[in-house]
């Protein structure tokens, strides 16, 4: 309660500032919040009871303040501290973006949590922030197919280049991974290179994430590496949006398992006035044909060895109706086959939302 409270009023204490205060916090916010029904089926064909039904959601509704100072001959100082909330549970506040820098012609230069690079390049998600975003296949070494936020990174984003961008952060393992050897700037290496804008005309980005043994490892094992991929082709005009992403999981570190492969995803939505309709189609090839009789499913069950593992697909489709300029009401339908590779491991969701941003 303490920890709450000492964030309100940090908060409150921001939105107070004078507006004549120079280069002031910007105080921000997300609350994205749904009425679901949905239907959940788990382990070969079984109704999960307990994840189906009704419920009220959160999607990443979030909490902020960010800004920047003058520091002279060109520079200044950058900063962002951002919390993620539950607003329908009530469940504890959780660190997001959360960083310090100087920023000037050569670039910015950051410390702190962040999304990776690879994260960063990604185009536009007809259901970011929703049951189908662009992590549900599960892939990676992570299993979040390398929608990452990492702690302890050190970033760079370059200025743009006739609309070229490079993108690089390294993450030490720190006290983490295998024990015994000694932390490395080198540990992750996320980077990226994007060309020309998310919002309007061509975009085009390459990404990828690499994980070193001494990372992926423990306190009792030496670990793996392994290497993750992202390609994006995205075109925006007159209202319509419209992209395709290629991403490739690969490496020791996760070889044999569900969460190797590779997955083809398409986006599009069309603004027509107030309405704009969305549509995303996902296609998960796992390399690996059985489990290995090591891996878990979302039970927590071991699933059992030589089990045949079952590629994936995902399909949604939505629309959304502008209130105004920044809020929102949104009616969407989400149907997951063969989650984690197993067969009839599937979900259906209807969801009824309303999102502010601030």
């Amino acid at each position: 309660m303490m920890k709450k409270n000492i964030i309100a009023l940090a908060v409150a204490s921001a939105i107070a500032a004078p507006v004549a205060m120079a280069d002031a916090p910007t105080v921000y916010g997300q609350i994205n919040q749904a009425f679901q029904v949905s239907k959940e089926v788990k382990n070969q064909g079984t109704k999960s009871k307990k994840d189906s039904g009704m419920f009220l959601k959160s999607y990443a509704s979030r909490l902020g303040v960010k800004g920047s100072e003058d520091l002279g001959n060109g520079l200044k100082a950058v900063y962002g501290i951002e919390f993620g909330v539950g607003m329908v549970d009530g469940s504890t506040i959780s660190n997001r973006n959360q960083f310090a820098g100087i920023a000037g012609g050569f670039g910015t230069v950051i410390i702190g949590r962040h999304d990776t690079p690879f994260k960063m390049a990604q185009g536009y998600d007809a259901f970011n922030d929703k049951e189908f975003d662009n992590n549900w296949s599960k892939l990676g070494v992570t299993k979040n197919s390398g929608e990452l936020r990492t702690n302890n990174a050190l970033a760079y984003v370059s200025p743009s280049f006739s609309g070229v961008k490079v993108i690089a952060a390294f993450v030490p393992k720190e006290t983490g991974g295998d024990t015994s050897k000694e932390s490395s700037i080198t540990d992750v290496i996320s980077a990226a290179v994007t060309y020309g804008s998310k919002k309007k005309g061509l975009y085009l980005s390459g990404a990828m994430n690499s994980f070193s043994k001494a990372f992926n490892g423990s306190s009792t094992s030496t670990g793996e590496a392994a290497t993750e991929m992202r390609l994006v082709a995205q075109y925006a005009v007159a209202g319509l949006t419209a992209n395709v992403t290629y991403s490739d999981f690969s490496g020791k570190a996760i070889k044999d398992t569900s969460q190797e492969g590779s997955e083809i995803a398409i986006n599009a939505a069309y603004k027509m006035g107030a309405f704009t309709p969305r549509l995303k189609y996902s296609m998960v090839d796992r390399k690996a044909k059985n489990f290995n009789g090591t891996e878990k499913d979302s039970a927590g069950n071991v699933i059992a060895a030589s089990t045949a593992m079952k590629d994936g697909t995902g399909m949604g489709v939505g629309v959304d109706y502008a209130l105004a300029k920044s809020t929102k009401v949104y009616a969407d339908y989400m149907s997951l086959s063969n989650i984690q590779g197993l067969k009839k491991t599937d979900t259906s969701v209807v969801n009824v939302g309303f999102q502010v941003k601030f």
